[in-house]
């Protein structure tokens, strides 16, 4: 096997301070499952100061931690809108800012819970493509492909919280500076950001990780074995990795997502429990009424394989 599946994985997140806490709880989990895996978090940052990046790095004491300060030129400006602000765009400059002996990595949005071995997905064969991604539930190709004049024979649109990728093709393509310079130019039209722009650049281009690698949806294992799409159906071992998206983010008092506990579960193997609680106004009796609708009508996750 190629030795870069063998040795270190590198995992990258992009992030600001206020998001440091989220970020914390996607290193844990990935931590819990890969006790003796070789890691190296890539992180991306705006504003994330020393004392706060230690508090991040006591969560994996064994992995190396590069901090990458976001400068004003790395990405464009772009008008936060919702839940989404500038720091989505931090994923695109891996391309230029990512150590040189990068050459594969894993990205994860700030907002996941990791449940099984991040080692099954670097592994994942994508040879042939620059990237890895799993299909978005909620977009409908066919429109984004209408609207932006893409071929529409067999459309695809990813979602780009999760990803592998190939980075020494990405950076032979300069596909992100692509996608970069999409967003810039396209900025108002684009309604998810720079996954549109990915979406835009890498049209038919991409290679399918499985969906167990970004579930999105806020959805009971019975209605997860009742999807009909191949791309978009669980494997028997069930979730790999929880995605929160849109606004409705398990750290809410005021959220029921069907797999928050999760988010819960490995925020108290950071240092940054009591720091949510506080700042989100989680009461005790939120976080119980969590457990039990967690208990009651939690979804069968299995494990995968040994790796």
């Amino acid at each position: 096997m190629d030795s870069v599946l063998d040795t270190q994985i590198d995992v990258a997140m992009g992030f600001d301070r206020n998001y440091a806490p989220h970020a914390a709880v996607v290193i844990a989990s990935i931590v819990r499952h890969a006790t003796d895996a070789a890691l190296r978090f890539i992180i991306v940052h705006d504003g994330v100061e020393r004392a706060l990046q230690e508090r991040v790095e006591s969560v994996a004491p064994r992995a190396k931690f590069v901090w990458i300060q976001i400068g004003d030129d790395d990405v464009p400006e772009y008008e936060t809108r919702g839940h989404l602000n500038r720091s989505v765009l931090f994923r695109l400059s891996l391309e230029k800012l990512a150590p040189a002996d990068c050459t594969r990595v894993i990205y994860i949005d700030a907002d996941t819970v990791v449940l099984r071995d991040i080692r099954e997905l670097w592994r994942s064969d994508i040879t042939g493509y620059s990237i890895g991604a799993v299909v978005d539930c909620y977009l409908a190709a066919e429109k984004f492909a209408e609207r932006w004049g893409l071929p529409m024979d067999a459309p695809k649109y990813f979602n780009a919280g999760v990803l592998l990728v190939d980075l020494a093709r990405v950076r032979a393509e300069k596909s992100f500076s692509a996608a970069l310079d999409f967003v810039a130019t396209h900025n108002q039209k684009l309604l998810l950001g720079d996954q549109d722009a990915l979406n835009v650049v890498f049209w038919g281009r991409w290679k399918s990780v499985g969906a167990d690698w970004n579930v999105q949806r806020v959805r009971t294992q019975a209605e997860f074995e009742a999807e009909l799409s191949p791309d978009r159906r669980l494997s028997p071992s069930g979730p790999a990795l929880v995605h929160y998206i849109t606004d409705d983010k398990p750290w809410k008092a005021d959220v029921w997502h069907h797999w928050a506990w999760l988010y819960w579960d490995n925020l108290k193997r950071t240092p940054f429990f009591d720091d949510v609680v506080r700042t989100y106004e989680v009461s005790l009796y939120r976080r119980l009424r969590m457990l039990v609708k967690w208990l009651r009508s939690r979804p069968r996750i299995r494990a995968a394989a040994p790796i």
